[in-house]
């Protein structure tokens, strides 16, 4: 505290003059709390930051109750947005907020208490009793635990198998419009029967007014059908979007024949970590003859259908693609030590063991591309055949995706979260022989798996794939609409202590002292380790399952189909301790609806966008906010400063940044062309490819509005107009454009190939439709403000006067100019033509950079920093 300022240190005497012991309530009718916890943390709410260590008697070796007790709020911030005098303290924390005999019934650990306060390792259980509909939750230091937790169950599959409010709707919504489909058919060819029957009676009718009255019903039969066939409409105009939103965990299976090696798949089911540590795919502990005959259903239920033969590829450039493209962003490559890149997809190491070439350079190509079609209305594969008796062309895409059959909505997409990188066939065969060289032993190296055609295993092995729930992680052939096998988990934390099956330990849980676990891999799981006391609770419950599912089967007899199912998802201990962070505030919660956090506002936009983000894993390349870091950041090879000019752009201001109509345009087709692909739109220089997501038109609206929240800007935009230039004005703008001080195209692509391949900085020619003038003006003037570590310059303007003035050598035109020269500026490159473009860079006696950056060293984009005026600075990364 010897920091504290005189004011403060006074402000402190005062409260202790002025401390009245007695017993502090918090009492909230309409939410039911009554808490009392202030009366032993009298110190909670303190500006000045209290610690244990600070409030430690003089002489003590360590912090007794008293000073653990009398401590300030860890993170004071919340108590700005979650004030005490409504929330209370027991809402967020648990525990029994009205007790106040004793610390083990004010924390709630007792046995009667069904609400123990939260321990130190899950504090942020309590941020998801009000928060479940946010993915991310992350606030200066906290929200880190609980956001991880959330993010987790996504991504480990565990929605797969159970239901949790919130988590991959689209398959129930589209199960909803495929039932509201058939009602409405069937009303439909009711109303036609019964409209021909009136007309049949109105014929034969005795007099004109029974005639026109049947008539009348006829007619309104027939009305009723447009209005049903307007409403089909919107529900396959629905179902099309669904189809395109929903995703699998793991791949399409009924490709298995396709693209896997026959004889890995056994060796692969064994025990899928042996072959690939980091895998996503759990050990469901499967005895030999399960696996074989998984491993025929598998492969006997898989199309069989041909694939183009692709010629070999060139591995080296294979490899420097893969290293440069982003596909480190998601994929990692290397064991151990050795490893780099992301862990959101497969670590492709011995890829080479197991994969089809001529399936791979397809996959790398475009990985949305189906085999088959498949509609959900038949519940079948749709093949040529299909096509053919209706006399149409086999094709089948987003922008043909209608049943030849029945005329519904077909998935024509394979339902993965991989976009396409826009590669040329040729580098995808690049990129596929690079990895096929990726393999400790030969794909003829694996035992003969014949066995696998046999078809008496494929009806065991039917029985097996549905028993353990494949088809909620994978798609496979006749297991389409089944359903999660799991309990749903949405309130799996308000359960009552007597309904979660301790089994044979229940005893040694309440007693503690004996760990239940002895495999040393899954006791390393446990976050705190071996239990030593009593883990008779919610949160010694979930660690347990998580870190060795079928531990409450110990000391069981039971038959194979009566055993846990649950396989073991190898966690580390930090995944563990998220995920049961994650549960134990799955809970239903007491407080009113307006204490749970569901705006209407814009807040539910940025709510809605982590969801999309976190799903394709934008955090991979992008940055979103200080303190959060892409994978590529943390990269070796990006810690290279010229490397660092190669990062993906930092979303810090993108919704203040870019209108939203093109942002929208350029999510749809980042290479901002239908006909140059292979390239990226904004970003030419770029080695990192930004890719094409294939997003729905829902999920295109949801991204575009999460920017613009995330920003503060209002919704809808209204474009600024920008003035029209003067001849004078064009002239002074000119000058600052092309000033040696500051030389914009020094950096900036201008469409000039030989330039281009050294910029580091986008084409100015994009401006006009790409951003807002407003954020370019407050860009110029502090980019380090908006993008900390840019490699553009500071300092370029300076204040005088109330206006912005360019800090370098301006013409005599200038004098008496009282404007801004920022604005002046800008509103020349919104104006900026072509032409005018050339005309500036051939008056520079430029149409190329140089090589080489000041030190001498050769860039990896080969560019050079400007020179900046004197006192301007220019940072690190662009």
């Amino acid at each position: 505290m010897v920091d504290l300022t005189p004011t403060q240190i006074g402000g402190l005497e005062k409260k202790v003059d002025e401390l009245d012991p007695s017993i502090q309530q918090i009492n909230v009718a309409e939410a039911n709390i009554v808490d009392r916890c202030e009366s032993c943390h009298m110190g909670i709410r303190e500006p000045v930051k209290l610690t244990p260590a600070v409030m430690m008697p003089k002489g003590a070796k360590a912090p007794d109750d008293y000073a653990k007790a009398f401590v300030s709020h860890p993170n004071p911030s919340l108590l700005l947005v979650h004030d005490p005098e409504k929330f209370g303290c027991s809402p967020c924390h648990q525990g029994n907020g009205r007790a106040t005999t004793s610390i083990e019934k004010a924390h709630g650990n007792y046995e009667h208490w069904l609400w123990p306060l939260y321990t130190k390792q899950n504090l942020e259980a309590g941020c998801q009793t009000c928060h479940a509909a946010d993915m991310m939750l992350i606030s200066g230091d906290v929200g880190w635990t609980i956001s991880k937790g959330k993010d987790l169950f996504r991504q480990r599959g565990c929605m797969g198998c159970h239901r949790y409010e919130g988590y991959d709707k689209e398959p129930e919504e589209l199960q909803s419009l495929n039932q509201q489909t058939k009602s409405l058919e069937t009303e439909k060819l009711d109303n036609t029967k019964q409209s021909a029957y009136l007309m049949k009676q109105a014929d034969a009718a005795e007099s004109n007014d029974e005639a026109n009255r049947l008539n009348d019903q006829a007619v309104g039969l027939r009305v009723s059908n447009s209005k049903i066939d307007g409403r089909l409409q919107q529900i396959d105009f629905r179902a099309h979007s669904l189809m395109q939103d929903m995703k699998k965990i793991g791949p399409n299976l009924k490709d298995a024949r396709l693209k896997l090696n026959k004889n890995w798949i056994p060796v692969w089911l064994k025990k899928p970590t042996d072959f690939r540590p980091g895998t996503k795919m759990p050990n469901f502990r499967l005895n030999d003859a399960q696996i074989r005959a998984i491993s025929a259903y598998v492969w006997q239920s898989a199309l069989t259908d041909s694939l183009p033969h692709q010629k070999p590829g060139n591995a080296d450039h294979g490899k420097e693609l893969f290293e440069t493209r982003g596909c480190l962003a998601c994929h990692s490559i290397g064991e151990g030590e050795d490893q780099q890149g992301g862990t959101f997809a497969a670590n492709l190491s011995r890829v080479g063991e197991k994969a089809n070439y001529d399936y791979l350079v397809r996959w790398i190509h475009n990985a949305r591309e189906r085999t088959r079609p498949y509609c959900p209305y038949e519940k079948k594969d749709i093949g040529p055949e299909d096509y053919a008796k209706k006399k149409l062309p086999y094709v089948f895409d987003l922008g043909h995706s209608k049943c030849p059959n029945d005329g519904h909505e077909l998935q024509v997409q394979n339902m993965t979260v991989m976009p396409s990188l826009r590669l040329s066939v040729e580098d995808a065969q690049d990129i596929a022989t690079y990895l096929l060289s990726q393999k400790k032993q030969e794909p003829s190296a694996y035992a003969d798996a014949s066995y696998m055609d046999d078809p008496k295993l494929k009806e065991e092995g039917k029985k097996w794939v549905r028993h353990y729930g494949c088809g909620g992680c994978h798609e496979i052939a006749g297991m389409e609409e089944e359903g999660r096998i799991g309990t749903e988990l949405t309130f799996e934390g308000s359960k009552p202590i007597e309904r979660l099956d301790f089994a044979l330990f229940t005893e040694s849980a309440q007693r503690g002292g004996k760990e239940p676990i002895t495999n040393s891999e899954d006791l390393a799981r446990l976050p705190e380790g071996p239990a030593k006391e009593p883990w008779y609770d919610h949160k010694g419950f979930f660690e347990h399952k998580l870190a060795e599912p079928d531990i409450y089967d110990k000391g069981k007899v039971k038959s194979e189909t009566e055993a846990l199912r649950m396989p073991n998802v190898h966690l580390t201990k930090d995944q563990v301790q998220a995920l049961t962070t994650f549960l134990l505030g799955s809970q239903e919660s007491g407080l009113p609806a307006n204490y749970q956090y569901k705006p209407q506002d814009t807040r539910r936009d940025i709510q809605e966008g982590w969801w999309l983000v976190t799903k394709y894993n934008c955090v991979g390349c992008h940055q979103f906010f200080p303190g959060q870091d892409s994978v590529l950041v943390k990269m070796k090879k990006y810690q290279d400063p010229d490397w660092k000019e190669q990062l993906p752009p930092k979303l810090y201001t993108e919704g203040a940044r870019v209108n939203p109509e093109w942002l929208r345009r350029f999510l749809t087709n980042p290479a901002l062309s239908d006909t140059d692909t292979n390239r990226n739109g904004v970003r030419s220089y770029l080695k990192v490819r930004m890719p094409t997501f294939s997003f729905s038109d829902d999920e295109l609206r949801k991204l575009v509005r999460f920017f613009q929240a995330l920003s503060q800007q209002p919704i809808p935009y209204v474009p600024e107009q920008v003035p029209t230039l003067t001849a004078k004005e064009t002239e002074m703008a000119r000058a600052l454009f092309s000033s040696t001080a500051a030389p914009c195209l020094k950096c900036h692509a201008t469409g000039d190939a030989a330039h281009d391949a050294h910029a580091t900085a986008p084409n100015f020619l994009l401006a006009k439709d790409r951003l807002k003038p407003d954020w370019v003006e407050r860009w110029i003037t502090d980019p380090q403000a908006i993008s900390p570590g840019t490699s553009m310059p500071s300092g370029l303007f300076n204040r005088v006067n109330d206006h912005w003035v360019f800090a370098g050598p301006t013409p005599p035109s200038f004098q008496g100019y009282d404007q801004d020269h920022t604005k002046l500026l800008v509103d020349y490159i919104f104006q900026l033509s072509p032409e005018e473009q050339k005309r500036v860079a051939a008056s520079m006696g430029r149409s190329t950079a140089s090589n080489k950056n000041p030190s001498g060293k050769k860039s990896v984009t080969g560019g050079v920093r400007p020179q900046v005026p004197k006192g301007a600075t220019s940072g690190g990364s662009h």
